[in-house]
This record gives structure tokens, C-alpha cells and sequence, in this order.
């Protein structure tokens, strides 16, 4: 493991906590740290790392702010981990490879977008704080369609690996 996607994971676990003690500039420049050392990185970062990130984020950010659209967010992001393990499962269950992009992603968009954007929408949260139910809400409903659609992919690789057999 390169020092680089290590200290991008660390980057993001320092802006989960500067979100939960409510330190909000710390919070803004970890969150950017965070995608900026992803971006920089020769290669993705490892598979599944992204929404366990934002996972604790999420978490945090229940910490900070109560109640059900931060619950939401983290039962979707739950739900979007779960399916990922699941679709990796299923792939290697059955040799399939999976398709050409980093389905890491919101609504399988491909690529960083997915982590990308869910820095985005916590920075807003921060800097937004009477939209705060709003943007969690939004994000959760993002993040549970693309956990559905991955699941669905999952469903659709298993059928077409008993279909060829």
C-alpha cells in the first residue's frame, strides 16, 4: 500500500472527527485533503474504501446533527457497502468480471465521483446548516438508488453466469 492512499483514508477519517467536534474549517480542509490526495493518486483507492469513508462520515455527522435524515444517510451508505461485498461475491463466485468501470460510484456514475461528491455535499452541510436535512436526504436517496442499482447489477452477473453454464 503506497503512503499515499494511506494518508487519503486518514485524511478522511480526520475530517469525520473534525465533523463530529464540530471544528468546521478543520472539517472543510480535511474534507478537501481527503479528495485531493485521491485525485493525486496513481491508482484508485482500494475497492470499498471510499464508502466505508463515507460511512464514517455519515456517523459523524449523526453525531453532530440527530435525527432521521442523518440516520437515513447512514443506512444507505450501510446499504451501499453491503452491496458492494455482495456484487464483488457474486463475481467471484462465479468468474465473472465485472464491467469496465469503478462501480464505486452514486447510481453506478463510474470512477471517484461517488467520494467526489459526497465531499461536496458534506462541505455544504457544514457551510449550509439550515439545509442540512435537506442535503443529508438528498444524498441518502443517491446513495440507496446506486446501492440498488449495484445489488441488481449482482443479480444480473449470477443469471448471466447460469445462463452461459
Amino acid at each position: 500500500m503506497s503512503p499515499l492512499r494511506s494518508s487519503t483514508g486518514a485524511a478522511g477519517l480526520a475530517a469525520a472527527a473534525a465533523l463530529a467536534l464540530r471544528a468546521d474549517l478543520a472539517a472543510l480542509g480535511l474534507l478537501a485533503a481527503w479528495r485531493g490526495l485521491a485525485l493525486l493518486a496513481p491508482r484508485p483507492e482500494p475497492a470499498g474504501e471510499g464508502p466505508w469513508i463515507r460511512a464514517v462520515l455519515a456517523l459523524a455527522l449523526a453525531w453532530r446533527a440527530p435525527g432521521w435524515p442523518a440516520a437515513a444517510l447512514v443506512a444507505a451508505l450501510l446499504l451501499e457497502v453491503a452491496a458492494v461485498r455482495v456484487t464483488a461475491l457474486a463475481a467471484a463466485r462465479t468468474g465473472t468480471a465485472l464491467p469496465g468501470l469503478d462501480l464505486r460510484s452514486l447510481v453506478l456514475a463510474g470512477g471517484r465521483a461517488a467520494d467526489t461528491l459526497a465531499a461536496v455535499a458534506f462541505a455544504a452541510m457544514i457551510l449550509l446548516p439550515d439545509r442540512l436535512p435537506l442535503l443529508a436526504s438528498a444524498l441518502a436517496g443517491l446513495t440507496a438508488m446506486g446501492a440498488v442499482a449495484r445489488a441488481s447489477l449482482a443479480v444480473a452477473v449470477v443469471r448471466g453466469a447460469r445462463d452461459e453454464a
